[in-house]
């Protein structure tokens, strides 16, 4: 029995495909019906004004701005106590292991967030998640700046993680919504530039805060920018979630709503298991762990060798921040341009693989920054050349994971925000490893030989698993 003869909620392409399923015995084409339904579907929806690809660049442009900042809040909120974790340690009378561990259980729950809010935004729309979330984040924002004790800051991390995460786990299909391939490399390396804006100042501003206010002003401001960016969202963030007149059948509404909330979490993940997809997150989730080694170790670093005061180890994180942020910029410059030159040179045959050719100009900077930044620091150079490592690292990361989440929006332009939320999932899941292994592993193996190792496994990974997509992606695709 199909899904819609159970009544249950289905998309456009479910639909289709139950139709033509259900009149297999009654004589009529199923192929051609169903494309002939896809079709006029298709036809009204290019036209459309309520289409968010139809909307004027005015609108879409603003709509995405908001959305990057939402992204923006998640990992801002995440680095910017990062030059604070020595003074909480003290006044929360607790370890390094455990101070750090706030930062990882902030990190993971910014991976597990999404596969609740992605599935959901495919089902409900984006606009409400987008508002509810920053309005909870707003809440439980200021209990953590008014904490007493590690356990109840524990607490109301997770929370904060797990509203702050809506940006990240939404971002990607709302500018899949909004922009048609032409144009979704850029939009992708716009909103990609919200989520990496974060980390690049949130450490320098968190530094100064700490120094001159105390960290809970932290907390605070953060509240105060969550509150702002609440109402504009609501005031000015339009549904880009499209389903077009007469796509779906109509159903009884009480029945559609229930059936609209129901859904597995974790379903996003089995998308994981397609095999095109695995092994594109794999080696850009490998370097954002490795990325969340160096920076959750680097105050440490910094206070230890160099002697660095709060603000200080601040500004070195904005070495990071400029690496960050050109390497999305720079993604997108190249991206749609590349992508369209390889499709005119291929007798204008579109091949999604073509997206990932860039991440080869990535890779280098990413290997020779880890290499550079780890052995100048073994030899005690002066503080500020290590940072030029460390902001090469940075742009081949953020380079790569530009071009990566472009590539799997186009994969599934329809579940865009499902695919690229498992990425996120695995991505973060790394980074809560190793941002707990990070000072066992320094200790162990020493900053030189630390950074020889991450190099060793990302050009073991990017060089094995995105030629394999190249080769076979489309087969597997198909398959």
């Amino acid at each position: 029995m199909s899904n819609l003869e159970k009544g249950q909620e289905i998309t456009q392409t479910e639909f289709i495909n139950d139709v033509s399923q259900s009149t297999i015995g009654e004589g009529i084409d199923q192929i051609a019906y169903a494309e002939t339904i896809k079709s006029n579907v298709e036809e009204d929806a290019a036209k459309d004004p309520n289409n968010p690809k139809n909307w004027s660049p005015l609108k879409k442009w603003t709509n995405l701005s908001i959305v990057a900042m939402h992204a923006f809040m998640g990992y801002f909120s995440s680095a910017i106590y990062f030059p604070a974790t020595a003074i909480m340690r003290v006044e929360f009378d607790t370890n390094v292991i455990t101070i750090n561990a706030t930062v990882a259980i902030f990190v993971l729950f910014t991976g597990i967030g999404p596969l609740f809010w992605a599935p959901l935004s495919e089902r409900i729309g984006r606009r409400w998640i987008y508002i509810s979330a920053m309005g909870m984040y707003t809440v439980v924002t200021i209990i953590c700046g008014i904490s007493k004790h590690i356990g109840m800051f524990f607490t109301f991390r997770i929370l904060q993680a797990i509203f702050a995460c809506a940006g990240q786990a939404l971002g990607g299909g709302s500018a899949s919504d909004m922009f048609e391939s032409k144009d979704r490399g850029k939009a992708m390396s716009f909103y990609m530039f919200g989520t990496v804006l974060g980390p690049a100042i949130a450490p320098m501003i968190g530094g100064f805060i700490t120094q001159y206010l105390g960290w809970r002003w932290i907390f605070y401001i953060k509240t105060m920018i969550g509150g702002v960016m609440t109402i504009i969202t609501f005031l000015f963030v339009k549904e880009t979630l499209y389903i077009p007149p007469g796509s779906l059948p109509q159903t009884d509404t009480k029945q559609s709503f229930f059936s609209k909330i129901r859904f597995n979490p974790f379903g996003s993940l089995g998308l994981l298991l397609k095999p095109h997809i695995f092994l594109v997150c794999l080696p850009v989730s490998a370097a954002f762990g490795f990325f969340y080694l160096l920076v959750t170790i680097l105050p440490a670093t910094y206070y230890g060798l160099y002697n660095f005061s709060t603000s200080s180890v601040g500004l070195a994180f904005f070495a990071g921040g400029v690496g960050n942020t050109l390497g999305s910029i720079v993604a997108g410059l190249v991206s749609d341009r590349l992508y369209f030159w390889q499709i005119a040179r291929n007798n204008n045959i579109r091949k999604i693989e073509y997206r990932l050719t860039p991440v080869y100009f990535g890779i280098p900077f990413l290997l020779f920054g880890g290499l550079l930044y780890g052995w100048l620091l073994d030899f005690h150079a002066p503080s500020f050349p290590p940072l030029i490592g460390y902001a090469m690292y940075t742009f081949g990361t953020m380079f790569t994971m530009t071009i990566a989440n472009t590539y799997l929006s186009e994969t599934f332009p329809g579940r865009a925000a499902s695919v690229v939320s498992a990425c996120n999932f695995t991505r973060n899941l790394l980074g809560m490893m190793f941002s707990l292994l990070a000072a066992p592993i320094r200790n162990g193996l020493g900053d030189g030989w630390t950074y020889t190792m991450i190099t060793i496994f990302n050009f073991a990974l990017y060089f094995t698993c995105i030629p394999l997509v190249q080769i076979y992606g489309r087969r597997w695709r198909e398959s």
